[in-house]
């Protein structure tokens, strides 16, 4: 077996297991979200029943790195207020991977919550005039992709299918 086979059937397997284990710590009413890295501050809970949708343009884009919701922010401001958007954290959430820029118009959906003593609308969904990314499952917990671009099945046929 070559190295990048058994580091691809790794990281798999790891993926696969990560997954397995999250329904375990979620709450019994399968509203669990983690958010913040500060123990201190409780993570919000992700509720369906209670998702709103907005739209407006993006005012500002802010990434957190410490206290409340970590990750990538997005100032939403909207016909009547303006709305503090969570997107998530990670290499993929990012302004330039994802492209997105101050006066865009964008539409989210989400719930709300408080993040400290500070609401923030919780992305689930969030569409650009050119794409729709797909940021939380129905539960909150973050999407994430398990094989980086290129799969195995992609990697043999480069190598001639060995």
């Amino acid at each position: 077996m070559s190295a990048k086979l058994a580091r691809s059937l790794f990281l798999i397997a790891s993926g696969l297991a990560f997954l397995m284990a999250g329904p375990a710590n979620a709450q019994s009413n399968g509203r669990a979200f983690a958010i913040s890295m500060d123990p201190s501050i409780p993570a919000p809970s992700y509720d369906i029943s209670k998702e709103i949708r907005i739209q407006g343009a993006v005012s500002g884009i802010e990434e957190v790195d410490s206290g409340g919701a970590i990750g990538l922010h997005l100032q939403v401001q909207t016909s009547g207020e303006l709305v503090d958007v969570h997107l998530g954290v990670g290499p993929a959430i990012s302004k330039d991977s994802m492209g997105i820029a101050e006066g865009q118009p964008v539409s989210v959906i989400g719930v709300m919550a408080k993040v400290g003593e500070n609401p923030v609308l919780l992305a689930r969904i969030l569409t650009t005039p050119s794409r729709i990314f797909i940021l939380r499952n129905e539960h909150g917990l973050p999407v994430r992709s398990l094989l980086p671009r290129g799969s195995i099945a992609s990697e043999k046929q480069s190598k001639g299918g060995q």
